[in-house]
């Protein structure tokens, strides 16, 4: 892809930029008459660099372009401007294809601190790309890239570009035209560089590019970057969708997926490093992603199989991958956490078998024994305090479920304890969770006052005004054990309270949407064990 000069309108048209619109549509015509008898024409600014760049359509779209103001000046910019005698002995030498000599005149000519010479040096420039296309040279990218990032800087370029402009410009163009074509430079330049990249098949002229001009194209975002994105992105995917502990035990093939995707990922990553975009924000974003789904794989392995080693290992590739001081902070934390884990080893088992064996009264019990003993270890406190809030807010769903049941069954005054029981036993463990303790009691006092004011007339009102806090949940703490315990917390007060007023209510059709409420929460607390140490 050679857009912007291999297409460039003046290039096709065999023109340099000071043609005026009369002289456009004449050797527009020309050309086109010529290619209908098969007479392909060749002209003085024709370097043996392209082939297959003069047609009838591409005639016609470089006059579309040259026609429109906004289009016009990319064109102009990016080819060659004739405008004195220095400019027509280098442009004799492009004719005869001494390239050499042709840019040792603008060099010499560019010597002199004027607005003249940054005119050759934008020739110069143009010249340097040019023969790129015909020979992978370091040294013209490295003299290109130079010239072009001291001409995109310099404002005394850009007030005598305009002023060379509008001696050329028929089109009325504006001065905001010119303002937004100068703020958008560097990235139309930029392409150039992708496009180069493309053509020799190597990211050095993307990487080099990026790092002198400081920008990335609209083409580098296209056909190099996104690719890559889009890559990591389903990697992620796979990633995020897998349950390694569903069946209680990783085994070779999840292993064996596992390192295949995060080899892909690092592969994707390697290319952003070689395209020295990796520190991109975009590609920190990506990275950031990336890491947060090894993340969950690590806690799954940790939390749910005791594979501290294999969940060590991955959460340092983690951190290797991660974009932003906030992940990479959490994730030093956690290592620390995993690395006590391991040590600790022999002391958190207990706790953690009984938990694995769903026995969460005995699980809190040796909790409450074992802080004492060993209150000096800050590892232990935290993870005894982790532990805690699992227990707490299984044990709360457990009877939510029971009292759900009861509920379905219309047998209330079963109901209405194991609801209560339930929204208690969260609220009284409120500083286990991330909650704002006044927020809570406010919502608390809300739905006690609203459900006092059920009736058969507005119960369907319930629905609505139940997931208003379920939304608030979700929004606030997904991916945390918070959720289903903020749930559970405001169903125990709204269904409990409902209990008094459903004695006259048939409940089918209610039953089977709760049933699904029910279902819901033990996928999200399920799920939300996965991310909690």
């Amino acid at each position: 892809m050679t857009g912007k000069l291999k297409n460039n309108s003046y290039h096709i048209l065999g023109l340099d930029t000071s043609a005026s619109q009369r002289e456009v549509l004449k050797r527009s015509k020309e050309i086109i008459n010529r290619l209908k008898i098969d007479d392909l024409p060749v002209y003085d600014l024709d370097l043996d660099i392209f082939e297959n760049f003069r047609t009838e359509e591409s005639v016609k779209e470089a006059v579309q372009k040259l026609s429109s103001p906004k289009k016009r000046i990319k064109e102009y910019f990016f080819w060659f401007q004739i405008v004195d005698s220095v400019d027509e002995q280098a442009a004799g030498l492009l004719k005869s294809k001494e390239y050499a000599e042709a840019s040792r005149v603008w060099e010499n000519s560019s010597e002199k601190d004027t607005a003249k010479s940054l005119l050759y040096k934008k020739n110069l420039a143009i010249l340097h790309c040019l023969l790129l296309f015909k020979k992978d040279s370091k040294t013209n990218l490295e003299q290109s890239l130079k010239l072009w990032r001291e001409l995109i800087d310099s404002d005394k370029f850009w007030i005598a570009f305009a002023k060379v402009y509008k001696l050329h410009d028929e089109l009325g163009t504006n001065q905001e035209i010119i303002n937004e074509f100068k703020l958008n430079a560097v990235s139309y330049v930029a392409d150039i560089y992708t496009e180069l990249g493309q053509f020799h098949n190597n990211n050095a002229y993307v990487a080099e590019s990026s790092k002198i001009l400081e920008a990335k194209g609209a083409a580098t975002e296209k056909t190099v970057l996104n690719p890559i994105y889009q890559s990591v992105a389903e990697a992620v995917d796979q990633l995020e969708s897998l349950k390694v502990s569903a069946d209680g035990v990783i085994d070779k093939n999840e292993a064996q997926t596992i390192k295949v995707l995060i080899g892909k990922i690092q592969e994707e990553f390697n290319k952003l490093i070689e395209l020295g975009l990796y520190e991109d924000s975009q590609s920190k974003t990506i990275r950031d992603r990336a890491a947060n789904a090894i993340r969950v794989v690590v806690l799954d392995l940790h939390n749910n199989l005791s594979e501290t080693d294999k969940a060590l290992a991955l959460i340092n590739v983690a951190l290797k991958i991660a974009g932003t001081a906030g992940l990479e902070s959490k994730l030093k934390h956690e290592i620390r956490v995993l690395d006590a884990t391991k040590k600790n080893a022999g002391l958190v088992s207990p706790v953690a078998d009984l938990v694995t064996a769903e026995k969460y009264e005995e699980a809190l019990k040796l909790i409450e024994s074992d802080r004492k003993k060993y209150s000096g270890n800050a590892e232990l406190q935290e993870f005894y305090d982790n532990q805690k809030k699992l227990c707490i807010s299984m044990l709360a769903l457990n009877k939510y479920k029971q009292a759900r049941d009861y509920f379905d069954k219309q047998q209330e005054n079963l109901a209405k304890p194991l609801f209560e029981e339930a929204g208690k036993l969260i609220y009284e463990n409120i500083g286990l969770f991330s909650f704002n303790k006044k927020v809570i009691d406010e919502w608390v006092a809300e739905i006690k006052s609203n459900v006092a004011k059920a009736s058969i007339k507005n119960l369907d009102q319930f629905d609505e005004y139940r997931n208003s806090y379920i939304n608030v949940a979700k929004e606030k703490f997904e991916g945390q054990l918070e959720q289903g315990a903020l749930i559970v917390l405001v169903d125990a007060h709204i269904f409990g309270g409902l209990t008094d007023v459903m004695g006259d209510i048939k409940r089918q059709r209610q039953s089977e949407r709760s049933r699904g409420w029910i279902w819901w929460i033990v996928i999200i607390i399920v799920w939300i064990l996965l991310a909690n140490l």
